[in-house]
């Protein structure tokens, strides 16, 4: 789930109030800051778009509830989650899933009405932003991480695992374009 809030935005601004917004029948309210944002795009942040090619998750702020947000696996009797939310969202009464939108807080629905809040990952950050090779190549989240810790080798043998009918210099490839945007964004 974190993979669409990483990299954190970087705009300072307030949140309050929520200025109205609507989208294609979607109706509610976003963010102050984001609401003259240039990265503000139906509903979504395009910050980073050309380096993790997708929308990520506008910034919310802080969330009323205290608690740890290291990433933790969702259980309950009817779900068990395949990627990680933050410890305090697994204990908490507002947290939603939706056949689109995955996990999602739904704090201050009032407010924000369709545009609900992302998750709260507070001063926690991945080890590395997971970033995308293009189609029709595969991409695993260990290439991130490899590509972080400078570590060509591990990111060659993976890419190569992934795919195989590859050549061993795109691979290098890459790994240079990998850790040309992580170093963009350190």
């Amino acid at each position: 789930m974190h993979k669409f809030y990483f990299p954190n935005c970087k705009v300072s601004g307030p949140i309050e109030p929520p200025i109205k917004f609507s989208h294609l029948g979607s109706v509610g309210a976003v963010p102050n800051k984001c609401s003259n944002c240039s990265y503000l795009f139906e509903g979504s942040c395009t910050r980073n778009i050309s380096d993790v090619g997708r929308y990520l998750h506008l910034d919310y702020g802080k969330c009323k509830i205290n608690g740890s947000t290291d990433p933790v696996y969702y259980e309950d009797s009817y779900i068990q989650a395949k990627v990680e939310i933050p410890k305090k969202c697994s204990e908490c009464a507002f947290l939603n899933v939706d056949s689109i939108y995955g996990f999602y807080c739904s704090q201050d629905k009032e407010k924000w009405g369709d545009f609900h809040r992302g998750l709260d990952w507070g001063s926690w950050e991945p080890n590395s932003i997971y970033l995308e090779l293009p189609q029709p190549k595969l991409t695993t989240k260990e290439l991130s991480v490899f590509a972080k810790e400078n570590n060509e080798i591990s990111f060659i043998k993976e890419h190569r695992r992934i795919n195989p009918g590859l050549s061993l210099s795109e691979a290098k490839e890459d790994f240079i374009y990998f850790r040309s945007i992580l170093e963009k964004n350190s």
